[in-house]
């Protein structure tokens, strides 16, 4: 069950800069158009030190494709290792990702925000993820509202489908992180240096 629906703000995002919005089903985040030609969606947990290092090695390429328009990531949060570390650390994280969604927040800003919670990691109070998305970018009323703790998915239920999604797109390994090429249904190699300026010259 999806609390309070699509996200709306005040504000809407500049016209043409691609932006982030929940995805149709309501469990990820579409950061980019949908009519970019790279679509990729990304398994992830915020608790993954796997995944901290793609971003880490990621991110700066990501964000100049997402701002460019030429890729769109799907951005599909799972909270798995809330009860292997005993904590509620992933869903709390990861509801703040799904609040970031909303009209006025650019995909650029929403890569940003990604990235710099897993650049902090930790076990971050609410408190300090709304700081983390303040210095990432987020509108102001994006950022009240991950202040706030205004529960926008239920955890459970996010985990629980984006987990059906993930066995589907890498059955063989289903663990984060998943980058998955939408448009060749194939699991993408990232360790190479470069995947993605590769992913874009060939479409």
């Amino acid at each position: 069950m999806v609390f309070g629906g699509a996200l709306a703000g005040p504000a809407f995002g500049e016209p043409g800069v691609p932006g982030a919005a929940l995805s149709p089903d309501h469990f990820g985040v579409l950061a980019g158009t949908a009519s970019a030609p790279v679509q990729l969606e990304i398994f992830c947990d915020p608790q993954c030190s796997e995944c901290a290092k793609f971003e880490v090695a990621s991110s700066d390429d990501l964000s100049r494709h997402l701002a460019a328009g030429d890729v769109a990531v799907t951005y599909r949060w799972m909270t798995f290792l809330d009860a292997r570390r005993k904590n509620d650390t992933s869903a709390r994280v990861g509801n703040a990702l799904m609040a970031a969604a909303d009209p006025a927040t650019s995909a650029a800003a929403y890569q940003a925000f990604v990235n710099n919670l897993y650049g902090k990691a930790g076990t971050p109070s609410v408190e300090d993820i709304a700081t983390t998305a303040r210095e990432s970018g987020l509108p102001g009323h994006v950022v009240e509202r991950i202040a706030t703790g205004q529960q926008v998915v239920d955890a459970t239920s996010m985990n629980a489908f984006n987990r059906v999604q993930l066995l589907s797109a890498n059955p063989e390994s289903p663990g984060t992180p998943t980058v998955y090429d939408v448009a060749t249904k194939t699991v993408v190699d990232t360790d190479d240096a470069g995947w993605l300026d590769r992913l874009v010259q060939q479409r």
